[in-house]
This record gives structure tokens, C-alpha cells and sequence, in this order.
């Protein structure tokens, strides 16, 4: 019998939660600076501790699931708890595993993630890294908990801020498209209840037809682009106000960023 705890539970340690429910091998516990978080796990045989020193001490996995500029606080209370035979997984965005082991002991095991928010709806892309003291046995633990929610992918920890770009804020982005598109609908006037939806269907087929094509990017365009056809015309447009020229610049800012959270 496994002892997992998280300290923190938001979405995302939510979404965890969700995924390890029923495994019979575990045992879960919540700590949370707001009690009242515990609230949508009520009922679910869940032990809720009065401090973060106690469920550390009592797990054998410690979620680290606290907003990154918290988790000096949150090693502060933590600090005086014995750290031999635990490991750390942390889902912090920018947290280097140097300056989780300077706040908890350089002893400590870490496994460094950074999840996406689909993860949520089980279809998520998790990035994972660690540190030498974690054996292959607790690394496996942790990518079964994140294949059991997507996709897993293994990243040296140089890459991991880098990462967070590509996957973990790029829903957004995708977000951002799907919205773009509907208010172009709407100003064209196409603007139906169910427009979304069929938004939202046209990304998921397009995604998929990628993947199983077999084809670059590149060649997919070439698919659906006739020469001198409409597609062209709107290509065009978004080639003359630089549309993938602002994307790259948006996902080299959110590394900058992830490198400002990992110095503080």
C-alpha cells in the first residue's frame, strides 16, 4: 500500500485525484491551505491533515501542487520533516529541482512534471524529469499516474521550461484560435447557438487528420490550399500579420517567464 498526499489541491491536483480513484494500492490524503477545497472531495474516504508537516509525514509520494511563488512558504512549514525514502513530485510551473532540494534538503527525491490542462478530461500531455535520487521503480509510479490521464514524455530538465510553451500553455493558445474564429463567424454573420461546438469539432478533426495521415504540417496545408483559391487568400492574411512569427515570439516569452519563476 501506496500513501500519496497532496499539498494543494486545485484543478489540477483535482484532476490527479480524480485519476488515481479506486486504485486499490493507494491511499490518499489532502492538505490545503483553505480548507474549503476540501469541500468537492467530501465523501470520498479521503484523509484532509491540519498541517502540511503531518501529511508529509505520513505519505510516501508528496504531490507538490502549490502555486510556484507559495513554495517557499509552503517548504517553510514543511522543513523539519525527515525526507529519507519520500519522493516529491512536483507540478509546479518554472521550479527548478535545485530549488525545490535547496528548500527541502539536497537529499530529497524529485520528479519534476508539468502537466497540460486537458490532463483534466484524461487527455493530457505531461512532461516529466528527475533527479538522481529517485529510483526507476518511483519513476515509474509517477509516469503511470500520468499515462493514466494522456500522454507521458520524458525531458531532460533543461528542457522542461521550454516545454511548458509547447504543451502546458498551449491549450490556450488553441483557445485563443477557437475564439478568434467564432467572433470572425459572428461578424460575418454566422453566429448559431451550436456554433462553438462545430468550432470545436472542426479542431478536433484537423488535429486528428493530422496525426493519421502520416504528413507534415506543411504537406496538410498543401492539402486543403488550392492555389489561387480561398484558402490562399486567407493564408495570405495570416502570413502578412505574421500569425506563426506571434506565436513563436508568445512561446519564447512564456520560457522567459518560466525562467524568472525558476531564479525567484
Amino acid at each position: 500500500m501506496k500513501n500519496i498526499a497532496f499539498l494543494g489541491v486545485g484543478n489540477m491536483a483535482g484532476a490527479i485525484i480524480g485519476g488515481l480513484a479506486g486504485k486499490s494500492d493507494l491511499q490518499i490524503s489532502l492538505y490545503d491551505t483553505n480548507p474549503a477545497q476540501y469541500a468537492r472531495f467530501e465523501g470520498q474516504g479521503y484523509t484532509c491533515h491540519s498541517t502540511a508537516a503531518e501529511a508529509v509525514a505520513w505519505a510516501d509520494y508528496i504531490v507538490l501542487s502549490v502555486k510556484p511563488q507559495n513554495f517557499a512558504e509552503l517548504a517553510g512549514m514543511i522543513g523539519s520533516v525527515p525526507t529519507a525514502g519520500k519522493v516529491f513530485i512536483s507540478i509546479m510551473a518554472g521550479v527548478s529541482i535545485a530549488r525545490i532540494t535547496e528548500l527541502l534538503g539536497n537529499g530529497a527525491a524529485v520528479i519534476r512534471t508539468m502537466p497540460n490542462a486537458p490532463l483534466m478530461i484524461g487527455m493530457g500531455v505531461t512532461a516529466l524529469t528527475r533527479n538522481e535520487p529517485v529510483s526507476d521503480h518511483d519513476f515509474e509510479f509517477a509516469l503511470g499516474i500520468f499515462s493514466s490521464l494522456g500522454e507521458v514524455l520524458v525531458v531532460d530538465e533543461s528542457q522542461m521550461n521550454a516545454i511548458i510553451g509547447v504543451t502546458a500553455s498551449a491549450p490556450a493558445y488553441v483557445y485563443s484560435l477557437i475564439r478568434a474564429i467564432y467572433d470572425g463567424a459572428a461578424e460575418q454573420g454566422i453566429a448559431p447557438a451550436e456554433m462553438l461546438d462545430i468550432i470545436c469539432s472542426m479542431v478536433e478533426g484537423s488535429a486528428k487528420m493530422l496525426r493519421m495521415s502520416g504528413k507534415t504540417p506543411d504537406e496538410m496545408i498543401g492539402l486543403v490550399a488550392s492555389k489561387g483559391g480561398t484558402t490562399e487568400a486567407a493564408l495570405a492574411v495570416l502570413r502578412e500579420r505574421g500569425f506563426e512569427e506571434a506565436l513563436r515570439a508568445a512561446m519564447a516569452a512564456c520560457t522567459r517567464r518560466a525562467d524568472e519563476l525558476s531564479a525567484m
